[in-house]
């Protein structure tokens, strides 16, 4: 019965059936560890399961959970040594290559109408930290894009840039929300049903059923309130007058 399944695994089904495979997001060679974790804290939050990276050479990106809030394990990550096996990677799969730029050129992006048509499968490109989409990238480029700014900076923190732009993206396609295969779904389903029931193997085994013959999904993904709550660091307890 569904209403046996844990709280966490109806959870899981109601952020997998918002996961969208239609969109892959696209870092290149990015360089600050904080701005990559960032990004993918974003892009999990938006849904985007796909986020590729073109690798900094001599480059290893280092994970801390107080930036990614754990988004990075929610994720399918694939890396590439240089741009141009990034680029036929998206070639092979079919899909249409858009990049951010602010140069002369570029389609400013302003509502759902300065995005249509969408194409049915898009690899967004994101620039780094200070040079932008390279230009190896920009010619490859199906499509240009930028978003209006009104001061004197023309450029914005990396996972903000990436906020907006993506918000752009599922505002002009709301049919983003939920494009996966039912075949990834299940495999997603799968992993992450094990990696929720933590080392317990027995927990596995049973959190493992439910993936057979999984729960209805809550309405809403969001997390319970009681975890929710703000939590006060021991350290805080101590200090005199709290």
């Amino acid at each position: 019965m569904t209403d046996d399944a844990p709280r966490r695994l109806r959870r899981a089904e109601s952020i997998l059936q918002r996961r969208t495979s239609r969109l892959v997001l696209v870092m290149e060679r990015p360089w600050n560890d904080d701005n990559v974790q960032a990004v993918l804290r974003t892009a999990e939050s938006f849904g985007v399961q796909h986020v590729w990276t073109i690798r900094h050479p001599g480059k290893r990106v280092r994970h801390r959970r107080s930036v990614t809030k754990g988004s990075h394990l929610w994720v399918t990550r694939r890396s590439f040594s240089g741009i141009e096996e990034c680029i036929a990677a998206v070639r092979e799969e079919g899909m249409t290559l858009w990049a951010t730029d602010l140069n002369d050129g570029a389609d400013e992006i302003t509502g759902p109408a300065s995005l249509q048509p969408f194409p049915e499968r898009v690899a967004l490109v994101i620039g780094r930290e200070l040079q932008g989409v390279s230009d190896e990238l920009l010619l490859a480029a199906d499509r240009r894009i930028y978003l209006p700014m009104a001061g004197f900076t023309e450029s914005l923190n990396l996972s903000v840039a990436t906020a907006l732009v993506l918000q752009r993206c599922f505002d002009a396609c709301p049919e983003l929300v939920g494009a996966m295969s039912e075949e990834e779904r299940q495999a997603l389903r799968v992993h992450w049903y094990e990696r929720l029931a933590g080392s317990n193997v027995g927990k596995q085994a049973v959190f493992l059923k439910w993936a057979e013959n999984p729960p209805e999904a809550l309405e809403s993904p969001r997390a319970s309130a009681e975890s929710r709550q703000p939590r006060v660091k021991k350290v805080s307890l101590r200090r005199p007058g709290f």
